[in-house]
């Protein structure tokens, strides 16, 4: 069966009404898919990102999100590597609708995802491609369980949103090659540029334009030397169009962020490209054999060459290249091009893992746009294996026969990866069992028994995690806090100050410094120590009340009404802060009291 993406002739018995009918039937099965995730509360960096975000709280905030970093509140004193201004006014929008409610959150999540299948759809349709083909692509791609992380997670539909803006950029090139061209390719560019404001994945799109051009390409002569040249020429033009966004979104970033982009963990070059074959095989195995799906995974440099980790995911790669190369006349030259070029360029941010710490070099969700080209691919396997004379729904029996049985153990596969997602100590269990060694899950576990009171087994995760790595920061704070709630003040500040000394440039170690401090009546460093959390994350309500009382039971009330104020102006109605308040202005005399405007606290 050869399948090219050119216009074709539908099969007479598939019309308007029964295709539309089908569409719904895909969405369906993937909103009933993903239905029981609407059950499920916060979990991981939905707090921080949600819950507890102050900039996400007022619209006054907004301007902020175009000069500064995605996690400003979190760590401003950190250099930063995220610049996503219209994720985070989108997310200002869902709080004003949902606030904290999770169920809200949860329908926006599955909403998204339905909308991207749906483009996914229209995609392959615009491309020229048939109706069969882009109804099992959209299936495939809607119930597959890699998509676990960006349905489930709240916060993690900022890859729903990206994909999107890009599909959206991306169909409006398409749409100007029919015409008319200035005002299609002007949308392209406007969305392009909120594509970008999304996330800095968009700016490849160019590359992916050039590459359905190139591919797409229909020569009037043989080819030849002046043939490639037309070629190149009719490829590299359209992409022009989205330099001038694409140079003043880089000029912007780098205000934003003081510098396009900075290392997290820098590594050689060459540890980089053997650490390659094992990353892109990950995402291979995860796509055709998606089980013990996971937040973390133990995948981790590769600094020498050897067998398991670099030789063999090479051979492997090398194979399923040839053998997509060798099919590629059978499945149709051009679509397994589109396909490839789906998968591949997409893909090329999340090999750059220098902005990743070392046990995040992975994650199911960087798979979500290049698994459009996956499904795609799929989609024309699942069509070439024969040919049915039988039809169902006027579609060919076997396709339909295959997407239904596709779609039932897909969506299996996926109810079992989503339901770790309920809550925090499930999805961390889960973690530290796929990945015992990822630091992030054995720190995360720990921190979820401790909250149930589990302290035996969080010590010992946090001691075994702390002898193996040493020099992460986040065991000897975790061992602080918990010698803290053990009443052992002395190990809670030795741990403490190793954590301090590790990034000094980090809130969390004063903040817990200055808390075992007072415990000890040292009230005079305990207040030097929050004065300095303060400092480097003005934007933590909770930090600003631990400083005022601790100000207040100096005697200083003038300046812990200040932090007070500071401390509400990011949490309004903060009852606790409240009660400080009040009692600190009692103790003040009228004329000490700070000007307020009439209806303030």
């Amino acid at each position: 069966m050869t399948t090219e993406l050119t216009p074709k002739t539908e099969d007479p018995r598939i019309n308007a009404q029964r295709e539309k009918y089908l569409v719904w039937m895909v969405l369906l099965v993937t909103a009933v898919t993903y239905l029981g995730t609407i059950r499920f509360g916060f979990v991981y960096d939905d707090s921080p990102v949600i819950v507890n975000n102050p900039l996400l709280k007022a619209w006054r905030y907004v301007p902020q999100y175009f000069v500064s970093s995605l996690w400003k509140q979190m760590d401003p004193s950190v250099p930063a590597n995220y610049y996503r201004p219209i994720y985070l006014l989108v997310m200002r929008i869902g709080y004003a609708l949902f606030a904290t409610r999770p169920l809200g959150w949860h329908l926006l999540a599955i909403v998204m995802h339905l909308l991207v299948t749906w483009l996914t759809y229209i995609l392959v349709r615009k491309m020229g491609g048939q109706f069969i083909t882009a109804w099992l692509t959209a299936v495939i791609f809607g119930v597959h369980p890699i998509h676990h992380e960006v349905v489930a997670w709240a916060a993690s539909v900022s890859e729903s949103l990206f994909a999107t803006l890009f599909l959206l950029t991306f169909m409006a090139y398409l749409r100007s090659l029919q015409g008319p061209k200035a005002f299609w390719m002007t949308l392209s560019c406007a969305l392009y540029g909120l594509a970008l404001l999304t996330k800095e994945t968009a700016a490849l799109l160019p590359v992916l334009v050039f590459s359905y051009a190139w591919i797409g390409y229909s020569p009037a002569e043989n080819e030849s030397r002046a043939g490639y040249a037309d070629r190149f020429r009719k490829a590299f033009t359209p992409t022009v169009f989205f330099f001038p966004i694409a140079l003043l979104y880089l000029f912007v970033r780098n205000k934003a962020l003081s510098g396009l982009g900075h290392a997290v963990a820098p590594v050689s070059p060459v540890t980089w490209f053997l650490t390659l074959p094992s990353i892109l095989l990950f995402y291979v195995k995860h796509w055709v054999f998606p089980i013990g799906l996971s937040e973390f995974y133990d995948l981790f440099y590769q600094p020498r060459l050897n067998t398991a980790h670099v030789l063999l995911p090479a051979m492997i790669l090398i194979a399923l290249g040839a053998a997509v190369w060798v099919l590629r006349n059978r499945l149709g030259g051009k679509a397994v091009g589109f396909a490839a070029a789906w998968i591949l360029i997409p893909l090329v941010p999340a090999l750059a893992t220098f902005v990743f710490t070392p046990d995040s070099l992975v994650h199911d969700r960087y798979f979500y746009v290049p698994s459009i080209g996956a499904a795609f691919l799929t989609a024309l396997l699942i069509e070439s294996v024969s040919k049915s004379h039988r039809s169902v729904f006027g579609q060919p029996m076997h396709v339909v026969l295959t997407g239904m049985a596709l779609s039932f153990l897909l969506g299996s596969l996926t109810g079992y990866a989503v339901s770790f997602w309920r809550s925090d100590y499930a999805l961390f269990t889960r973690a530290h069992q796929i990945a015992p060694l990822n630091t992030v899950a054995i720190n995360d576990l720990a921190i979820e028994m401790f909250n149930i009171h589990a302290m035996e087994g969080a010590q010992k995760l946090l001691e075994t995690g702390y002898r193996n790595n040493p020099t992460d920061i986040h065991f000897p704070l975790n061992l602080g806090r918990l010698y803290y709630s053990k009443g052992d003040y002395q190990k809670a500040e030795t741990y403490m100050l190793q954590a301090k000394n590790l990034a000094p440039e980090l809130a969390d170690p004063y903040v817990f410094l200055g808390q075992i401090q007072l415990r000890q009546h040292r009230v005079k460093e305990a207040q030097e120590s929050l004065r300095l959390a303060v400092n480097l994350n003005p934007y933590s309500a909770q930090n600003h009340t631990i400083y005022g009382i601790v100000l207040a039971s100096n005697g200083d009330c003038a300046d812990a009404d200040q932090q007070f104020e500071a401390s509400l102006a990011l949490e309004p109605g903060d009852a606790l802060t409240q009660v400080q308040m009040s009692r600190c202005r009692a103790a003040l005399s009228p004329s000490t009291l700070p000007a307020t405007k009439p209806g303030q606290l």
